[in-house]
């Protein structure tokens, strides 16, 4: 019953909400996608996994994305602690124990952040540890495809595409500044 791990939806006049997916371990980034249907979503991972998710036709399905069963990556705190791991053992699998796989994973992890869509198919995630955005395209088959890396060399808290201008900002925590990225 509790909301913790879950991605909700809340009427904002009613206050009542709907539980979108589940499993996740810290969401950190959201993107409906309207025309197509999906919700896209990023995760922080434990030591690696960070995720990024796709939940089709999020008002019809509650999916289940793993955690804390299934993750790629592993606890921070093994060495210390190896009943942990018996008792909590992050299968690698998702499909395998009834969960929704991931389409991508990042081992090690790249500390993923905010997703943004910013062409008819292309997608871009910022991460805060990598210092780099990615850009990617989904597939007919809604699998992730093109994944390029762009270093920036500063820790990316939140972009924000401007689709008139053709511009996206990207604000950079370590300079507690904005920089642009124009685009045709």
């Amino acid at each position: 019953k509790s909301t913790l791990g879950k991605i909700i939806k809340i009427n904002v006049n009613s206050k009542n909400y709907k539980i979108i997916s589940k499993g996740h371990r810290n969401p950190q980034g959201l993107f409906f996608d309207v025309k197509k249907d999906y919700l896209l979503s990023t995760e922080h991972g434990p030591r690696g996994g960070d995720e990024i998710n796709l939940n089709l036709n999020p008002n019809k399905n509650i999916k289940n994305f793993g955690w804390p069963v299934s993750s790629y990556g592993e606890h921070y705190s093994i060495k210390d602690n190896p009943q942990k791991y018996s008792k909590y053992p992050l299968h690698k699998s998702h499909k395998k124990f009834g969960f929704e796989e991931p389409i991508k994973y990042f081992v090690p992890s790249i500390g993923i952040s905010e997703i943004i869509k910013f062409k008819d198919n292309k997608y871009i995630v910022s991460s805060l540890k990598d210092r780099s955005l990615y850009s990617f395209t989904i597939n007919e088959k809604f699998n992730l495809e093109n994944l390029k890396r762009i270093e920036i060399g500063e820790r990316i808290r939140d972009i924000i595409h401007n689709e008139k201008e053709k511009k996206i900002y990207v604000f950079l925590e370590d300079l507690a500044g904005i920089g642009l990225i124009e685009y045709n």
